[in-house]
């Protein structure tokens, strides 16, 4: 790896801190009403981090975000007002308390989206609503809490500034020392969210973004990453309205405006969507630019500035600022992803594959069978699955044909919990029922599933598609790379391994997907036309992996290439009209009339 690589890839962390530390030169030469004014630009570039949080890495764009900034300004700032005098140090109160209100907050909020499974666009007004809401609901609120009083309309006044020190000779900060101060706890909270953001956590939350059904598959609770990654954006954007109330010592209802609301998006987008940093560089540049116009922080030209921002951000910088840099710089790198243009077919090493069956039976226990009883789903008045009864076991692949709308995919999204049956049960292992188990539990019962289209994480490598699934398996690092690298070997995937999966053909592709099934070691495979896109070549390797992977676990095939059925010397079950029509092996299945019938459209079998 060249120096401009490892350059690149620690970007994220040498520049911030490289910024941080000229930031706090800066300071002992800066103006301080300059420095007071330049507070609130890192103090609105930790709330943007806050949606960054939420929208660059998780996906949803929130408009709640100034809902916990003002919740939590307003309770962390009632809190240091009535326990501050007891220490001296007011930000040991206001800063966790806000925190933890705002967490507590928008993980209510985030338990009702993510749970109730509402979709992006009733999200984003779910959260807009609770803005507004709160915005009309403080107009008149009125509380005494202790020595602290919100009056409705004339805010919470009184609020102490920010004190380091203990004791009563404490001395509240200076505009140049509150800049100081609040530079590096905005650096630690991105130090903090940067290191979150580069963990499996963090991974696991790009998986989700990418692809929310996928990384269900692999065995995640999407919605409690969600409901974690939510909850964790309202603790910054908490700590952002505590930070805020002690500099301005006051808030007021406007906190949750409208105007404040939509500001926050475009802090992110004009710093760069996903960066992290790029919140601090859109609320700076903002910020700064309608402070050298002379209008202030929120002059009279913010309006002007922010209409010209977003046009030039829509028609030269697609990216944000940080995104820009980011795409120029990658243009010097070397592509990583010319490997995947110079793959050679993939090619199944047996022995290592059966190796590696053998390992996850040792693991994971012997195979299981899947059953399904009187099965039935209805999507209006089509009923693709019609009460279908089959118990599939180990020994030899089992595969379901049928002509198209016979019900084979829907089927087996039904056994695999896409689709919840109106009535039926279905079973692993005889007495497992798994009806109304939702997608993770039953992958991490035993159960992997591979479906019609390639599913992989585009932006993540090769390698990281692979040890994304191991470790959804193993909860362990070491364990996950081991089995990750095997599973790679065994594909011919090492020298692609840093190759982005976007890249690869739509065959690599089917077989990268068919690998992060088999990293997670499961006891029932389920594969949905695995063979399309693939070559002649590749259906043959196919073929003899699923004969392989029948000697040790229960495998399900839904495909429409006979031939490769043929191939498989496996039971074939023929579905007609969300039915079992036939079963019987490939050959008698062929010189069936009434299975000819329905597959040519003639007479009455149709």
């Amino acid at each position: 790896m060249t120096f401009s690589e490892k350059l690149y890839r620690s970007a994220g962390l040498v520049f911030p801190i490289v910024v941080t530390v000229a930031a706090l030169g800066a300071a002992g030469v800066i103006d301080p009403y300059l420095a007071y004014v330049a507070t609130s630009w890192i103090i609105f570039g930790l709330l943007g981090l806050s949606l960054d949080i939420v929208w660059g890495r998780g996906g949803l764009l929130s408009l709640g975000q100034t809902a916990f900034y003002g919740l939590g300004g307003y309770f962390g700032s009632v809190v240091a007002i009535n326990l501050g005098p007891v220490t001296g140090n007011t930000l040991i109160w206001s800063l966790p308390a806000g925190a933890f209100f705002g967490a507590l907050c928008a993980a209510a909020l985030g338990w009702i989206i993510f749970f109730a499974r509402m979709g992006p666009l009733q999200s984003t007004i779910l959260s807009y609503t609770l803005t507004l809401l709160l915005w009309s609901l403080t107009q008149s609120f009125q509380l005494d809490v202790g020595t602290a009083s919100i009056g409705g309309d004339n805010g919470l006044s009184n609020i102490p500034g920010m004190v380091l020190g203990f004791g009563e000779k404490a001395e509240t900060l200076g505009p140049v020392a509150v800049f100081v101060a609040t530079i590096l706890i905005a650096a630690m909270v991105y130090l903090l969210t940067r290191a979150l953001m580069t963990s499996t956590f963090g991974r696991v939350v790009d998986c989700i973004r990418i692809d929310a059904q996928k990384a269900e598959l692999l065995g995640y609770d999407v919605r409690l990453y969600q409901v974690a990654n939510f909850a964790y954006a309202g603790a910054v954007a908490g700590l952002a309205g505590a930070l805020f109330g002690a500099w301005a010592n006051y808030l007021n209802p406007s906190i949750f405006s409208v105007q404040e609301a939509l500001l926050v998006p475009i802090y992110v987008l004009v710093g760069g969507l996903g960066t992290l940093a790029g919140a601090f560089v859109g609320a700076i540049a903002i910020g700064g630019l309608s402070y050298w116009l002379g209008g202030g922080a929120v002059g009279g030209q913010t309006t002007l500035i922010l209409g010209i921002a977003l046009i030039f951000l829509v028609l030269f910088l697609k990216n944000g600022i940080l995104g820009a840099v980011g795409d120029l710089w990658r243009r010097s790198l070397p592509d990583a992803n010319a490997a995947a243009r110079d793959a050679d077919a993939v090619a199944i090493d047996p022995e290592v594959l059966e190796g590696l069956l053998k390992d996850a039976a040792l693991q994971a226990g012997p195979a299981k069978s899947l059953a399904t009883r009187d099965a039935f789903k209805r999507f209006g008045g089509v009923v693709p699955v019609n009460n279908v009864s089959r118990i599939f076991e180990p020994g030899r692949p089992s595969s379901l044909i049928g002509p198209n709308g016979a019900g084979k995919s829907s089927y087996l999204k039904t056994c695999v919990g896409i689709y919840t049956p109106e009535a039926g049960s279905i079973l692993l292992a005889d007495d497992d029922d798994i009806t109304r188990a939702p997608i993770f539990q039953r992958v991490r019962r035993g159960m992997g599933v591979k479906n019609q289209k390639p599913q992989v994480f585009g932006a993540l490598t090769v390698f990281d598609n692979l040890w994304t699934a191991a470790y959804a398996r193993t909860r362990n690092k070491t364990g996950a790379t081991e089995i990750s690298e095997k599973v790679m070997g065994m594909l011919g995937f090492t020298n692609q391994a840093a190759v982005q999966a976007s890249v690869l053909s739509h065959g690599q592709q089917q077989w990268l997907d068919i690998g992060m099934v088999l990293c997670l070691a499961p006891r029932v495979i389920l594969l949905d036309e695995p063979a399309a896109g693939m070559t002649s070549e590749e259906t043959r390797e196919l073929s003899s992996l699923v004969r392989i992977l029948a000697r040790y676990t229960t495998v399900i095939v839904v495909e429409h290439d006979m031939e490769f059925v043929r191939t498989l010397e496996g039971h074939v079950t023929v579905l007609h009209q969300g039915e079992v029509f036939a079963e019987g092996d490939i050959d008698g299945l062929r010189a069936n009339d009434r299975v000819l019938d329905i597959y040519l459209g003639r007479r009455a079998h149709v």
